[in-house]
């Protein structure tokens, strides 16, 4: 339909010279690739994220998690001290990120500990940050299991692959 479009105008405005034909041709697969439709992925990504962060959790042994709503998972594994953070605070956090099969993609230990500063609930950091750091006092250490959702979702970032669920081990060191 659409290629015999472009030859009727071709045809009307009366250039059918060679090099129109070459390029309609040329076009001709790129316009028909670009009418076939995309695959769709029905993947319920929350509820393989959810089995993903559960069986971890029990293969690791690992104790003290909190769900969250959202599907965050929030361990803490040393309690700080002082008030807890809130949105809206600049927070100071040392931290390793990895993905659940082990491999470190991120960590403030690999630029000498130098921490890193972020407004909590600003959109500053990924979703399962914003969120997983509200409530945690100074001082206090934990782990987060990060569903893709709150995390880089279907996009691949650097060495972290798309639809990865994460895992953070924070310390938050400051909240102001």
């Amino acid at each position: 339909m659409l290629f015999s479009s472009l030859c009727s105008a071709v045809y009307r405005t009366g250039q059918r010279s060679r090099h129109t034909l070459a390029l309609l041709l040329i076009m001709l697969p790129l316009l028909l690739a670009g009418c076939q439709s995309d695959p769709t992925d029905d993947t319920d990504y929350a509820a393989r994220d959810e089995q993903l962060i559960t069986d971890y959790i029990k293969a690791n042994n690992l104790t003290g998690f909190v769900r969250q709503a959202s599907g965050l998972y929030v361990a803490v594994t040393q309690p700080g001290t002082g008030n807890p953070a809130v949105a809206g605070q600049q927070l100071t956090t040392l931290y390793t990120g990895l993905t659940l099969d082990g491999r470190i993609f991120d960590s403030t230990a690999n630029r000498n500990n130098d921490p890193l500063t972020f407004t909590v609930g600003r959109g500053q950091v990924i979703q399962g940050w914003d969120e997983g750091f509200i409530g945690l006092r100074p001082g206090s250490k934990a782990i987060l299991l990060i569903p893709s959702d709150l995390a880089y979702g279907a996009r691949a970032t650097g060495p972290i692959p798309a639809r990865s669920v994460l895992r953070f081990d924070v310390e938050l060191l400051r909240v102001q």
